[in-house]
């Protein structure tokens, strides 16, 4: 517990005094335990999930509010949190992006996502973060054998094109790629271009035929078409051209997919005031053709040099 002589410089003895005895009172003098998860990355198509490592225990007071949300494919109690300390907590703070911490009170899972409101002649840290809806909590791998790593998640072509990481041809004289590639929603916190994110929306797949061709032994496959669209950041126009041009002699040298339009390298504009001036962003539509047993043969390729138990680096085997 905070002493009288540990107040923050500046602060007022008679408000901090006030405050500390305010959330004194609220937290009953009970600790909140947290479960620390590290950041575990598959090598097929790169989801990530959370493998549970420590325990640590914080002494703080917690409030919450919820409400029920009601959506098409869930119905859970959705809980905004704010926990508050009489100090910093470093394990939050100086943790690596790749940690996260997780407590669960009253039944409730949550997370913190931002410290804001800090005040210094109070004297007081508030976290703010959100419950864990059921959905997502398949990605903490609290039990194991909760997944199994020699199969990808996606069903779509996202393993066809993360296997153009650090992709080097066999063919002399034929564009080769050196620029990282991720999936969306999944780039790596606080990454300096250039580099390239792969977005395939949920009505981004269709089938190409009537039905699925099955073998004797059970094996599916299903010609599809996939709508692909890639973010470049921080490549010059050169570059870009030289990205789009290995993806065409990627497609007709490995045959994992065939390309049905004619890509385009369009400038997009990401902007802040701040800094007067847009990113270096540019967007290339593609439509691809590809069998979905053929995703499945790619992704056992990229099994062979890969370790399910650390996070995935851009160093991927040649398709």
């Amino acid at each position: 517990m905070t002493q009288l002589n540990e107040i923050p410089a500046g602060a007022s003895a008679q408000m901090y005094g006030v405050l500390r005895a305010g959330i004194d009172a609220l937290d009953l003098q009970q600790s909140i335990t947290f479960q620390a998860y590290t950041l575990t990355i598959l090598p097929i198509d790169q989801y990530v999930f959370w493998q549970p490592t420590t325990i640590v225990c914080v002494q703080g007071a917690l409030t919450y509010s919820q409400q029920i949300e009601q959506n098409e494919d869930e119905t859970f109690g959705d809980a905004s949190v704010m926990f508050t300390s009489e100090s910093e907590v470093t394990n939050f703070t100086d943790s690596p992006v790749k940690t996260l911490y997780v407590a669960s009170v009253d039944g409730i899972r949550f997370a913190f996502m931002s410290q804001r409101g800090f005040f210094d002649p109070a004297g007081l840290y508030h976290y703010f973060g959100h419950s864990i809806p059921p959905a997502l909590a398949s990605q903490l791998l609290d039990a194991p054998g909760k997944i199994d790593p020699k199969q990808a998640v996606v069903s779509n072509s996202l393993p066809l094109w993360l296997a153009l990481n650090n992709y080097q041809p066999k063919l002399a004289g034929w564009y080769s790629n050196s620029t990282p590639i991720y999936p969306s929603f999944l780039v790596t916190p606080n990454l300096v271009p250039p580099y390239i994110s792969v977005h395939i929306g949920e009505d981004d797949t269709t089938a190409d035929q009537m039905a699925p061709f099955i073998t004797p032994q059970g094996d599916s496959y299903l010609l599809c078409r996939d709508r692909v669209r890639l973010t470049l950041y921080g490549l010059q126009n050169n570059a870009a051209q030289d990205f789009i041009n290995c993806v065409n002699q990627y497609s007709l040298y490995s045959c994992n997919f065939g390309i049905c339009n004619l890509p385009v390298i369009r400038d997009a504009k990401r902007t802040q005031a701040e800094l007067l001036t847009i990113a270096m962003k540019k967007v290339v539509d593609f439509e691809i053709s590809y069998n979905q047993s053929r995703v499945a043969v790619v992704a056992q390729q990229l099994i062979k040099q890969a370790i399910v138990t650390v996070e995935l680096s851009t160093q991927l085997p040649n398709p």
